[in-house]
């Protein structure tokens, strides 16, 4: 019987004794470099940050748990911007609210050989580039992702046979009504008993040991700008049905297109930067009035008026707190609130803001991206400007309107 502990993550280094058998938490541990567990962890509180790019977190088959239900057990955010090459795989999470939480500034992450158990959501996922396959998920989890549950193309070995295909997961007590030759269900597996949507395109018939691994197949890149083209992509509205074949075959929507993009069709072109799409396409845009109405429908045509509006999730906030009732409720916790006097005329200021909702079960993590001025050219200045961002700044960026346009305030 494997022994189990609940460890103090003060450091990787450092175990602080409560008595000969167990230790107390204080403080989550956060990774930057390749990390393996060597013992199961029961914890009262948040496990593992992974906060860096290049990393690999190793279960070694040993089980993260927590015994309170109320924390995460895994969070993927790189705090200074984009990070990537991530892999976790053979661990077993079990007993958390979130199993796994990653940030949108996340991309080419692995999930492999993971176990999923009585989680609230076994995977909360922003990330446009993730492959999520070869996990045993058991019943009774929620699950939302922005990208399919699903490997890249892989070459392996199945019942004694070699395949190119891809794969997917297995669902302890799903059985489907028809199978393919390559080891897959050929329906979608629709996780319709979560609120948001999560698509898994090739659920295992058997569980992952029945899969050898050869080769693994990954995309090429975009020559334009080297940054991964997937060749699995989001999927906005749940689809019909569908017959598996060696390119996947998807309803047409909207939100789809054959260069694999993963943020939404409503996403204005003037936005150069695919991470700040990607962002806009994963927040509510906020706007109070008439005026800022209009500038945030140059961000996305699909938008929200500030009156009465909770935060559920990543958001960008257009105009000032005097129309903006969101925009007043979080104006104070800015770095550099805005006012009729602050910045001053014909200026505005472009802001990132990380906070945590605790109102529901589940304490929950967004960015909230704030774009106003004093008045309405100001407004202006930094919605032109934030449309020529690569990515979210990491402090506030002041833009004033000139009669040539935009102009950074240094």
């Amino acid at each position: 019987m494997k022994r189990f502990l609940i460890l103090a993550i003060i450091a990787l280094s450092m175990l602080v004794s409560a008595n000969a058998d167990y230790y107390v938490p204080e403080a989550n541990m956060t990774i930057n470099e390749s990390y393996s567990l060597s013992e199961d962890i029961i914890l009262p509180m948040n496990g593992i940050r992974i906060n860096s790019s290049n990393v690999v977190l190793d279960g070694q088959n040993y089980q993260l748990m927590c015994n309170n239900s109320s924390c995460t057990g895994i969070y993927v955010y790189g705090p200074e911007g984009m990070i990537e090459n991530i892999t976790i795989k053979n661990l077993k999470l079990k007993n958390w609210s979130n199993g796994i939480n990653i940030d949108w500034n996340v991309k080419n992450i692995t999930i492999i050989n993971c176990e999923f158990e009585d989680n609230e959501y076994f995977l909360r996922s922003y990330a446009a580039e993730q492959y999520f396959y070869l996990n045993i998920i058991h019943e009774n989890q929620s699950v939302m992702s922005n990208s399919p549950l699903a490997s890249p193309k892989l070459v392996y070995n199945y019942g004694g046979n070699e395949y190119t295909y891809r794969l997917g997961n297995y669902y302890v007590g799903y059985t489907g009504t028809e199978t393919d030759d390559e080891g897959v269900y050929n329906l979608v597996y629709n996780r319709e008993e979560s609120s948001v949507r999560a698509f898994d395109i090739y659920p295992l018939i058997k569980t992952p040991e029945n899969y050898e691994i050869l080769k693994v197949l990954y995309p090429e890149s975009d020559s334009e700008d080297g940054v991964v083209v997937a060749d699995i992509f989001a999927l906005a509205n749940y689809p019909e049905n569908y017959v598996i074949k060696e390119t996947p075959v998807t309803t047409p929507s909207s939100s789809h297109s054959s260069s694999g993009r993963s943020y939404d069709s409503d996403i204005s072109d003037e936005i150069e930067s695919k991470v700040i799409k990607n962002f806009v396409s994963s927040a509510s845009v906020i706007y109070g009035n008439e005026i800022d109405q209009q500038y945030a429908e140059e961000l996305r045509e699909k938008i929200q008026n500030a009156n009465g509006y909770k935060i559920s999730g990543n958001a960008v906030i257009v105009g000032g707190p005097n129309a903006n009732g969101f925009a007043k409720e979080y104006n104070d916790q800015f770095e550099m609130p805005i006012s009729n006097d602050y910045p001053g005329e014909n200026k505005g200021i472009i802001q990132v803001l990380k906070v945590q909702d605790n109102t529901g079960k589940i304490v929950q993590s967004y960015t909230i991206v704030y774009i106003a001025g004093s008045d309405r050219l100001g407004t202006q200045a930094a919605l032109e400007y934030f449309k020529t961002l690569d990515e979210l700044p990491e402090g506030p960026i002041m833009v004033e309107w000139t009669e040539n346009g935009h102009k950074v305030v240094e």
